[in-house]
């Protein structure tokens, strides 16, 4: 199908224009609930159980989720799924089961502060610059996916299907902050299930019906559909050996442990009304993720039996495609508005995740005295920055799921280790937090070269064209192969450092936002 040439084209636009002035309108309403900083950044801690879990569900659910996983479905199956839905229903089981009784305890307002004092200003500071970077590329890769969408319905460019998107996000996560993000997560995840329903129960009778799908799943890479460990035939992705389990529990690890200490899921934890809502919400979130993730696992799939053919470029489109030609118009308009809101609610939760860092967080470091007047005024003004620093990396690197899951991967070799230590591990202290955050991002991007040059170019020669190294996909292995032993290296910083530094660098005891020490 040509691109712009859908029939219906006027009807899809007018449905996403009154979703988008829905969604500035909840942004309006909010912007009244808004009194200090605490209700911008953390709804006040006011959530509810189905708020909490709405909000949750709706932020991890992204435009990779839907369109980037049927995508990697259609190439690889079930092993190309393992980081989303996979990875990111275990984080939030992991949160629900662990750490969310423990950051809510904390009574913190950023993840950040947990890191502060903790830890020390330094780690802080460290901490707090990862966590934007992360978000950054979070916000890039929903972007991209907003951009394909208008560019297959309405032959709009993908830089300005982009930029619109953009400037709707800044505008209602500037007005309303949490109290925004929330409300309109609610109603995204009614969408996003509506949606996603919808485009299943039509098109699965059309191709072949239930029985025929399951008995003919295929991939292009033709890995049995259904592995999801790695295979004697295939090993993980193609890759054997050392490197192919290291790619498997990258592919685990980097949002199944990576997602954990982000500011984004804390700041869901922290607007939690309490310890059990926060525990609870994550664990419901995690079975809805799940259920609700292998829709555009089993659509990718379909895709294949349909049409083994696909570009690579192509299949990132595979669910607009199936809407367009299998939906009647009323019900593309519903699945075209479902994609735009899984998009929507993350990216508008990582803005306000990066905007609140700065804000809360880097602000107090160069300014002690800033009241809850200024902090409010920076976090406010940082949207924009943010949205736009995505803007650019979005129109840069135009792919939906690697953006969305390397973000977490930065966090795991950097983050995971000093934050599950600083719960459970009394002697830990600044100098093995620092030594594993630096050391593991260092070993990280020295595995990614190494790697590049002697396993991951080797394995993608020829993998699309013959004599041709798949370049994209050399990086992306790369990246996430060299994150294991990076995540090993931060790990042995973080024991090997505090206990070498325990005179010098005294551990700090575990205490919530007023100084008071707290039990895990």
């Amino acid at each position: 199908m040509q691109q712009g040439a859908y029939q219906y084209a006027n009807l899809v636009m007018a449905g996403l224009s009154i979703y988008l002035l829905i969604m500035l309108a909840v942004g309006w309403w909010s912007h009244k609930q808004i009194r200090n900083s605490t209700d911008f950044i953390i709804a006040g801690r006011r959530l509810p159980l189905f708020l909490t879990t709405g909000t949750l569900f709706a932020t991890w659910f992204c435009g990779g989720t839907l369109m980037g996983t049927a995508a990697q479905s259609y190439l690889f199956g079930n092993q190309g799924v393992i980081f989303d839905p996979w990875g990111s229903t275990l984080s939030l089981l992991l949160t629900g089961l662990i750490f969310a009784r423990l950051i809510r305890r904390g009574g913190y307002l950023t993840v950040i502060d947990f890191f502060d004092l903790r830890y020390g200003k330094k780690m802080g500071l460290l901490a707090a610059l990862v966590q934007v970077v992360a978000e950054i590329g979070w916000v890039g890769g929903q972007l991209v996916a907003f951009g394909v969408i208008l560019q297959l319905f309405a032959g709009i460019p993908v830089f300005w299907g982009i930029t619109l998107s953009c400037a709707v996000l800044i505008i209602y996560t500037y007005l309303g902050g949490m109290w925004s993000v929330t409300v309109t997560d609610l109603l995204q995840t009614g969408m996003i299930i509506a949606g996603a329903a919808v485009l299943l129960f039509t098109v699965v009778p059309q191709a072949g019906g239930w029985e025929h799908l399951f008995a003919s799943a295929g991939n292009r890479a033709g890995i049995p559909a259904r592995a999801l460990v790695p295979t004697e035939e295939h090993g993980y992705l193609g890759y054997f050996g050392l490197p192919g389990w290291f790619y498997y529990l990258g592919a685990w690890l980097s949002t199944g442990l990576g997602d954990i200490p982000s500011q984004d899921l804390a700041q869901r934890l922290l607007a939690a009304k309490n310890e059990r809502v926060a525990s609870w919400s994550a664990i419901i979130a995690a079975a809805l993720y799940l259920t609700v993730g292998m829709v555009p696992v089993l659509l990718g799939s379909i895709m294949y039996g349909l049409n083994p053919e696909l570009t690579i470029a192509e299949t990132e489109m595979i669910l607009p495609y199936l809407a367009i030609n299998y939906l009647p118009p009323v019900l593309t308009v519903i699945f075209a508005v479902a994609l735009v809101a899984a998009l929507m609610s993350s990216s508008d939760s990582a803005l306000l995740a990066a905007s609140s860092v700065i804000g809360c967080n880097l602000l107090r470091y160069f300014k002690p005295d800033a009241d809850s007047r200024l902090i409010l005024k920076v976090t406010r003004l940082c949207i924009p920055f943010i949205a736009i620093s995505s803007l650019l990396i979005a129109c840069y690197a135009q792919t939906i799921y690697m953006l969305a899951v390397i973000s977490w991967s930065l966090i795991l070799v950097g983050l995971f280790a000093p934050y599950a230590a600083g719960y459970f591990w009394k002697k830990c202290n600044q100098s093995g937090a620092v030594a594993a955050l630096v050391g593991g991002l260092i070993s990280w991007i020295l595995a990614i070269v190494y790697l590049m040059h002697r396993v991951t170019m080797a394995a993608n020669l020829g993998a699309v064209e013959a004599g041709v190294v798949q370049m994209d996909w050399a990086i992306w292995d790369a990246v996430y192969i060299g994150s294991i032993p990076a995540f090993a290296v931060s790990v042995l910083l973080m024991i090997t450092v505090s206990l070498a530094t325990q005179k010098k660098d005294p551990p700090r005891p575990l205490v919530d936002i007023n100084g008071h020490p707290f039990q895990p």
